[in-house]
């Protein structure tokens, strides 16, 4: 079949299960050469292309709901509902989003983005067809790793609360990006351990059926002992059906034919079911199978044959950042490391097999990340939270209820930050500024470059409250770390001009060749590299304001909120005449795209500045 003709999934019905088998491969065989090409989420997609094509052909979408949990892993459902053609343009500038999404498609019924909401959504949904009368079903894909986050749980306290008609699909691959920590994930350990569980059940019904007269008796009795079973074999994995769910599997997730059978079975229950559905992250290309670190998680373009991936060159401010706090952990015993299951992408591997007492991967649980370094900090220890800029909007109440409000000398990490590009409108990194600002006590900062922001660690970790580092995943080049503190609330003036220019992070590069095209123009444009957003330094601010001279602040945030408001209400107080002028992101939704490709859109990238300084200066 040629996947790029698919237009939607109605075909699926009149394919026998040798067709689908073949499908399967032919699908599998599409994503790993697009995305070779494009980058994307790789190994989850192939761990679930068996278990997309069974769900396309036991439920009928866009009338029944089917929601992919974070929605990273939907790319089979996009090839089956008529994008298989543009989809060598996934996570392109105007092209396909890598999640689900309802601007796109009809079939895509909710967005995703972030772990764990696909549950609450079911439920909304379930509750709006019984409202009306309807006879839609609804299914929500949530992998186990989801499954562990906090908003996963109240989902299923309510929907077993709920009792009507609602399938849950728990795709247990035994990886979310890191490998996967917890209660649960031992539970689901041994369920999958205790398969005998299923098949014995229903040996013993069709052996006690087949007795003459008294059979179906028998069948009765032994269901009345069926709690007592499920905790023998079960144990604590019958936590689903304690709470109202009934609960069915595992079922291996690449048996079409077994996938048929028990989706058809929930299908037609009259009450909540959760389908315990086993698959293997990478199933089918050798490179994404062996990989327990998920390094074929998310990828970016790669060699189709050796499946080698296209080297970066220099470094990362996040790489920087884990080095030196790999060395000072050597030399303080009071160093912790926590990430909610970002091990490698925070670049945490080294520290974890090093320190494995001080690193704690808290699962997909920002809430708790948080709220556990608070605690270690009060007790004396010196807790580094790493989290995307993005992840950390999960967790704002206990920065402010819990760190900031009791003053915790947590360090977190704020990774991500900025214009992210490909992943798109629910990972950008732009608003954590304007939720930081407001909290009294705090420090905020970014640094410049990769030498910049080890300094800034080393600041962090010798404070005795709450300090929060932001860094971007850009690539820079490589340069001689540095554990030297810096003063805290200090800026850096780098250069005078007609015109000065305060910005911070990743934008003081792009400063830098927008100051060297302004220079053709006969414009000297100066600039301050202000690393600490919060507290700033008032001492220069003073300075720059008595000057007289234009000032522009210039942020890769949204410009509500950000630094250049908070300078703006200062340059009011002090009643300074001074213009202070503002280049930031415009108050709408960014979308995925390359990251220099959307500056550019935006007018944020060194042209853009160029462009608003002269427009500042009346030129």
């Amino acid at each position: 079949m040629n996947v790029s003709e698919i237009k939607d999934p109605a075909f699926l019905q009149s394919l026998d299960e040798k067709e689908l088998k073949k499908l399967c491969g032919e699908l599998r065989e599409y994503i790993i050469e697009s995305v070779s090409h494009t980058g994307g989420h790789l190994s989850s997609n192939l761990g679930l292309v068996e278990l997309t094509v069974a769900l396309h052909r036991v439920f009928h979408a866009p009338e029944d709901k089917i929601i992919f949990d974070v929605g990273h892993q939907c790319y089979t459902h996009k090839l089956l509902t008529g994008r298989a053609a543009a989809f060598g343009t996934l996570r392109c500038t105007d092209g396909l989003s890598g999640f689900q999404s309802r601007e796109e498609s009809p079939y895509d019924c909710y967005e995703g983005g972030h772990a764990g909401t696909s549950l609450s959504a079911a439920l909304g949904f379930a509750m709006a067809r019984e409202a009306r009368g309807g006879k839609e079903a609804v299914v929500a894909v949530i992998g186990d790793g989801a499954l562990g986050n906090g908003l996963a749980y109240e989902a299923l306290n309510h929907i077993g609360d709920y009792q009507k008609p609602l399938i849950i699909i728990l795709n247990d691959n035994r990886m979310s990006i890191s490998a996967n920590v917890g209660a649960l994930h031992n539970s689901l350990e041994r369920i999958r351990l205790h398969r005998g569980y299923r098949s014995a059940k229903s040996r013993t019904k069709t052996a006690l059926r087949k007795i003459p007269v008294v059979g179906e008796a028998m069948v009765h009795g032994v269901e009345q002992v069926k709690e007592d079973l499920k905790r023998l074999y079960l144990r604590d994995g019958a936590l689903f059906e304690e709470m109202g769910i009934t609960y069915y599997g595992p079922v291996d997730g690449h048996d079409l034919g077994e996938l048929d059978a028990f989706l058809r079975v929930a299908k037609e229950a009259e009450k909540p079911v959760l389908l315990h559905v086993v698959t293997e992250k990478g199933h089918g290309c050798d490179f994404c199978t062996d990989d327990p670190d998920g390094l074929w998680h998310g990828v970016g373009a790669f060699d189709l044959q050796s499946g080698r991936q296209a080297a970066a060159g220099g470094t990362t401010q996040g790489k920087a950042i884990s080095t030196v706090l790999l060395a000072l952990a050597g030399q303080d015993e009071r160093i912790y490391a926590i990430t909610p299951a970002m091990t490698t992408g925070a670049h945490l591997t080294e520290f974890a097999k090093k320190y494995p007492k001080r690193f704690i991967d808290a699962g997909i649980a920002e809430e708790h990340a948080l709220v556990l370094a608070n605690a270690l900090a009060l007790s004396g220890m010196k807790p580094f939270v790493t989290i995307y800029s993005t992840f950390l909007q999960r967790g704002y109440d206990q920065l402010n209820h819990d760190i900031a409000r009791m003053g915790g000398a947590v360090v977190v990490g704020i990774d991500r930050c900025g214009v992210i590009g490909e992943d798109g409108v629910s990972h950008q990194g732009i608003f954590d500024v304007s939720l930081l600002l407001p909290l009294p006590g705090i420090i905020l900062a970014q640094g410049k470059d990769p030498r910049e922001s080890a300094r800034l660690l080393a600041t962090g970790l010798a404070q005795n409250g709450p300090y929060l580092l932001r860094y971007s995943k850009n690539t820079m080049p490589e340069q001689e770390l540095s554990t030297e503190r810096l003063p805290v609330g200090r800026w850096e003036r780098l250069y005078t001009g007609d015109i000065t220019v305060i910005t911070y992070g990743d934008f003081v590069g792009e400063a830098e060749e927008a100051r060297r095209l302004l220079a053709m123009d006969g414009i000297a444009m100066g600039l301050v590299n202000a690393r600490f957003l919060k507290p700033f330094d008032t001492e220069m601010m003073d300075a720059l304001l008595a000057e007289g001279k234009p000032l522009l602040v210039y942020e890769e945030v949204a410009a509500i909120g950000g630094l250049g408001s908070l300078l703006q209400q200062y340059a009011a107080e002090q009643q300074s005449s001074t213009p202070v002028h503002s280049l930031a992101l415009p108050d709408r939704w960014i979308y995925h795209g390359k990251r220099r490709e959307l500056l550019r859109r935006l007018e944020l990238d060194a042209a853009g500045l160029r462009k608003a300084v002269r427009k500042a200066l009346g030129r």
